[in-house]
């Protein structure tokens, strides 16, 4: 078989794979045609080890859940590797080389009924192919909007090989360094991204690609770990130096994962800048919904609003529904929208982007919070942010999330630990100002009204937040601060100037907690509104 014949992968009718001359070479194991087909429904056809274990082994335990992933993955190099990596992974991901593939579902006019005969026994797949059929079934086909611009192409994001020497150890940190940055931007939705440690044939870098090199010098058990991205000419676009220490395995792992925020940071920033000229990029779009987000009250909500609509109308990802559904959440608890909201609309786009997007942490973390500010259920919040965390252990907007599901709960202690660990994930990056204030919040919750305030200065200085000024409005009247807290108060005011202590009461005002409402209500009042 020539190498750039291409396989055909059949997911509409009866499952298959075809090679290059239209014979099946479908592997005989029903687990190794599941993962197959598991990838080639996914967006990217990449999924994370974890996830393909817990749908076809659920019920073994991580272990041997892991060996029986390995045995499956192995039996389907031997079918589709023999001319090359067709199927690929490293230590937490799967992927198939879309390059060598055809999919029959991914035509514009496939219909048909997906993987159809097809069950296993595990309940965990068994779920996920009725959300795949029914999402199939109920799909809409877009047709190019004729009044915006189309691409020529997605700005690619190539990442090279770790120079390292032949250190053994600094060679095993390098990859998982390289791992943590592929994955920190593919998480944001990403498609482009081009790992060149792959070895295989890569188109040529253009002027507007963006190239990220990683360097690793060590000296004796210290070192230094610099991190660049380039675009297409060779200018330098973004830099990250960290000093290392080899000392502990901990060490490492704590300047890897701050290298991962930086990095997601600056693709999340340099993509959102491209809005103003690539409106029909679902990337781009969704970059810049996800950076108002994060930096609450930098850009209006309709905006924000605008560009999720327009991510999900150039392509359906999970992300960019939960982002929209965060819009509209954070419309009513700015105080913006108190009349027309839709919670069906919003908490189905929640269901919509877990069922897309089940393996996305950053898409848990925003979800979780709608079903705790919305729904009241703060066990599941409580749930789906552990889950985020989970998913993406170095990831601060996920941590901010969970600092506050902790609060709903009333795990005040626990909260402070997670916002402290947000604060320091966030550190020189976009969200640093919403991680103090999610620590604001965790700080005087847990009755540290000091830290409270050292916290809610530094985020009001960025922010133009209610939540954040209410809260800091709080802190100061608890520390007996009546002018600071009084000018805090004439902000909400100036807001709302039908704010009363009766609207602080009202079950509909979007205080989430009890023990926090009356403390609002208390220093409200100790500060003269009536």
């Amino acid at each position: 078989m020539e190498i750039d014949q291409k396989y055909t992968l059949k997911v509409l009718g009866a499952f298959d794979l075809l090679d290059g001359l239209d014979k099946s070479i479908r592997p005989s194991g029903r687990k190794e045609c599941a993962i197959l087909a598991m990838l080639a429904l996914t967006a990217n056809h990449r999924q994370t080890r974890a996830w393909l274990q817990e749908k076809l082994w659920g019920d073994r335990g991580p272990a041997q859940g892991s060996a029986s992933l390995r045995h499956a993955l192995s039996k389907i190099r031997g079918v589709l590797n023999t001319e090359g990596d067709v199927i690929r992974s490293d230590r937490t991901w799967v992927w198939l080389d879309a390059s060598r593939l055809q999919f029959d579902h991914l035509r514009h006019d496939a219909t048909g009924e997906i993987l159809r005969g097809f069950d296993l026994r595990d309940e965990g797949f068994n779920e996920w192919l009725r959300d795949v059929r029914s999402q199939h079934a109920n799909r809409v086909v877009l047709a190019p909007t004729a009044d915006l611009p189309q691409p020529q192409t997605e700005r690619r994001w190539y990442f090279n090989p770790p120079v390292t020497g032949k250190d053994e150890r600094l060679i095993q940190f390098g990859q998982v360094v390289v791992d943590g940055m592929m994955e920190s931007a593919m998480v944001l939705g990403l498609g482009t991204a081009i790992d060149l440690r792959a070895g295989v044939a890569t188109p040529k870098p253009q002027a507007t690609d963006m190239i990220s090199r990683l360097h690793l010098t060590r000296f004796g058990s210290d070192g230094l770990a610099s991190a660049t991205v380039t675009d297409g000419f060779g200018t330098l676009k973004w830099q990250f130096r960290r000093e290392v220490s080899f000392r502990s395995w901990d060490s490492l792992k704590a300047v890897q994962l701050e290298i991962a925020q930086n990095f997601q940071d600056f693709v999340l920033r340099s993509e959102a800048e491209r809005r103003t000229i690539a409106d029909w990029s679902a990337h781009v779009n969704g970059c810049h919904a996800l950076m108002g987000l994060m930096v609450p009250g930098s850009m209006p909500l309709e905006d924000i609003i605008l560009s999720s609509g327009r991510a999900i109308a150039a392509e359906e990802k999970g992300l960019y529904h939960a982002l929209l559904a965060q819009a509209q959440l954070r419309k009513y608890g700015e105080r913006e929208e108190t009349s027309t909201l839709d919670l069906d609309e919003i908490m189905g786009r929640n269901r919509s982007a877990l069922a897309l997007s089940p393996e996305n942490g950053l898409v848990h973390a925003l979800a979780g919070h709608s079903f705790g500010f919305f729904m009241r259920d703060f066990d599941r919040n409580a749930e789906m942010t552990r889950e985020a965390c989970r998913l993406l252990p170095g990831n601060g907007l996920c941590r901010i999330f969970r600092a506050i599901s902790l609060v709903y709960t009333g795990q005040f202690l626990e909260a402070v630990k997670n916002a402290d660990l947000a604060v320091m994930l966030c550190r020189g990056t976009v969200a640093y100002a919403q991680a103090r204030s999610a620590q604001l919040f965790a700080r005087l919750m847990a009755g540290d009204a000091r830290g409270a305030i050292c916290s809610g200065e530094y985020a009001v200085d960025s922010l133009t937040y209610r939540p954040t000024v209410t809260d800091l409005m709080v802190a100061y009247a608890m520390e007996g601060r009546i002018r600071d807290g009084r000018a805090k108060l004439r902000i909400l005011c100036h807001r709302e100037p039908d704010l009363c202590l009766d609207m602080l009461r009202s079950p509909s005002y979007p205080i989430i907690n009890t023990t926090h409402r009356t403390h609002v209500i208390d220093a409200a009042s100790q500060l003269g509104l009536h």
